[in-house]
């Protein structure tokens, strides 16, 4: 990749945060603000049009703002780059497509990590959506067709086999240590995959390792320890998501 290309996808990428890195927006404006940037289509670098997730732009605002915009340049050997996809891995991402349409691609993926079918983080979103429509695998074809073929609902194989955590963003309230001033609530849960049984949830002000851990800890107090937890929830978004065997 040559450096006018790294150029014109660091000024990409840029382009894509450059209103939250430009203004100060509470924690709640700016999860919402790239909840919108994540709902459109972007033209790449490449002319091609792509949306770009959530999980990726909270990245990008990182790399920004830890190493500026030399930070927002691909790599030489990676970047756009298309990183390749085994036969066996795309015809199961095919498979968990047409079983639902309206999957997303980043919903695939996450769940073929899960599955252990492929390790977290190793394929990218743009590539597999590729793929996928070279082989007219799309919501809108899938949608149209009038086969009767029918598919599994993925899913582990029993009770606590994998919880799955997150945080939401919900509601502006009042602070306690400060009544003149207004905090997001953030609600942490972890979710039993088999039963889809909400194992535990609670609301917090802080965005910390503790509050997750403490939700965490009153999960498995109530209801055993699972084999695994997938959460989609880093401290300060330095992390990718992760998958967790728990000991």
């Amino acid at each position: 990749m040559d450096e006018q290309m790294r150029n014109e996808i660091a000024l990409f990428r840029y382009g894509l945060i450059a209103e939250v890195v430009s203004r100060e927006l509470q924690k709640g404006e700016q999860a919402q603000r790239f909840r919108d940037i994540a709902r459109k289509k972007h033209v790449t670098p490449y002319g091609e049009k792509q949306t770009v997730s959530k999980r990726t732009l909270e990245r990008y605002l990182h790399l920004y703002r830890n190493g500026g915009f030399e930070a927002l340049k691909p790599t030489r050997r990676g970047g756009y780059a298309a990183r390749a996809i085994s036969p066996e891995i795309l015809d199961k991402a095919a498979l968990l497509k047409q079983e639902r349409p309206e999957r997303s691609v980043q919903q695939i993926i996450r769940m073929m990590e899960l599955a252990e079918w492929v390790k977290p983080g190793s394929i990218s979103e743009s590539t597999l959506s590729k793929q996928l429509r070279k082989r007219g695998i799309t919501r809108k074809k899938l949608s149209k067709s009038t086969s009767s073929r029918s598919f599994r609902r993925f899913e582990f194989p029993h009770r606590n086999a994998c919880w799955q955590g997150d945080v939401q963003h919900t509601l502006y309230l009042p602070d306690p240590t400060n009544p003149d001033k207004k905090r997001v609530a953030k609600l942490f849960a972890f979710i039993d995959d088999y039963s889809r049984y909400i194992v535990h949830g609670q609301f917090h002000f802080q965005e910390k390792g503790a509050q997750l851990e403490d939700c965490l800890f009153k999960a498995i107090m109530r209801c055993g320890k699972p084999e695994k937890i997938y959460v989609d929830y880093t401290e300060k978004n330095t992390m990718p998501n992760k998958l967790i065997n728990p000991s």
